[in-house]
């Protein structure tokens, strides 16, 4: 599989490394809430990218960070009933 900014390693950490500091960052202790499915927030839209475009190799990023893309996985908000985003306005 073609990444977008031509190193898998690189992109696959992002996306995790995301992914995991959202729940570290709400659940610190250990303690906090889980959904009915036993899905911690960022469980909740893991694997979910919402709006892409296509870099210039043909693989799909949503993010530019340091001047290279990634394809970013989004993380729960909840507010409003809850939903997947990158970022919370």
């Amino acid at each position: 599989m073609t990444r977008p900014n031509g190193d898998a390693g690189a992109d696959g950490m992002a996306s995790i490394i995301s992914h995991e500091l959202e729940e570290a960052t709400t659940d610190p202790d250990l303690n906090a809430w889980y959904d009915r499915r036993g899905e911690e927030n960022a469980d909740k839209c893991a694997w979910t990218f919402g709006t892409t475009s296509t870099a210039s190799n043909g693989s799909q990023y949503n993010m530019t960070l340091g001047g290279k893309q990634y394809l970013i996985q989004r993380n729960w908000v909840n507010a409003t009933g809850g939903y997947c985003a990158k970022s919370y306005p």
